[in-house]
């Protein structure tokens, strides 16, 4: 008998809005496991010390949400996309989102090209909005060579607009909709702030599941996902954190991920530097 691990939304899940994201993992627990007959003596929970980034690829995954960078480099083959979610955040357009690029408030940098030789922070290497976007922004600046005078990793994206804000850093490349998140949840960092730029455009955060699944049990769990994403049950929840549809989608709706990484490369940028 397979055994699966609970629903898990872990990419937006901050402290400040767990109530909310809880409620909705529940909610696709519930609706998949109805769909699909699945009893709950079929669960068991995530191992405490499983690394967000290991838990994509549990074969017992039965929905999570990864970023799309990993979608398309380290786990291309290893899961199942399902889709993404549209997000109010401004950047975000249907199921797109961009990142925005924040400097301090009372910073001097007004462009993109003010930034040569300042101090960047980005939040993790395979982060398509803290790195891969940020690097195609810059690299036709670059003229092949190192445009920042030093790029620190933070860990994450809070960290990174905490780092912006205290003058450890001068630059960073925000997702959408963690920086709506800011501007929510602490008004006064985000305050001490503020975004000079915007990046290309990708598809959202992917949804998936794992690949024991089979193609047309994927289709089954992406036409749940939708549904609980229209249902006025989750109405609440998907207000507090800014979620207004989903839309199913193929691997190739996220070939401008890795095009971004190519193009850069092409432009001698290789490496965000």
């Amino acid at each position: 008998m397979p055994v699966y691990h609970p629903v898990r939304l872990p990419m937006y899940d901050w402290p400040e809005v767990r109530k909310a994201t809880s409620a909705l993992e529940e909610a696709f627990q519930d609706a998949i496991t109805t769909a699909l007959g699945i009893g709950p003596e079929q669960f068991t929970p995530w191992p405490i010390e499983l690394d967000v980034h290991e838990s994509w690829s549990e074969p017992g995954v039965l929905l999570t949400q990864t970023c799309g960078y990993p979608l398309t480099h380290a786990l291309n083959g290893r899961v199942r996309l399902l889709g993404a979610a549209h997000y109010a955040a401004p950047g975000c357009r249907d199921h797109f989102y961009c990142s925005q690029i924040i400097v301090g408030k009372n910073s001097s940098h007004e462009t993109l090209e003010d930034l040569r030789g300042a101090r960047a922070v980005f939040n993790t290497p395979d982060s398509q909005s803290g790195m891969n976007a940020f690097r195609r922004s810059v690299a036709p600046l670059s003229n092949g060579k190192p445009f920042f005078s030093s790029v620190v990793e933070s860990g994450g994206h809070l960290k990174s607009v905490k780092a912006v804000a205290a003058g450890e850093a001068d630059v960073a490349s925000i997702d959408a909709v963690c920086w709506w998140l800011v501007c929510q949840e602490f008004p006064e960092l985000a305050d001490k702030v503020r975004p000079i730029a915007q990046t290309l455009p990708a598809p959202g955060l992917p949804m998936i599941t794992s690949n024991r699944f089979s193609v047309a049990q994927a289709a089954q769990i992406a036409d749940v996902v939708a549904d609980v994403l229209q249902d006025q049950k989750t109405q609440k929840s998907r207000e507090r954190l800014g979620i207004r549809g989903f839309s199913k989608l193929g691997l190739e709706d996220y070939a401008s991920i890795p095009a971004m990484e190519r193009e850069a490369s092409v432009l001698g940028y290789p490496v965000l530097a």
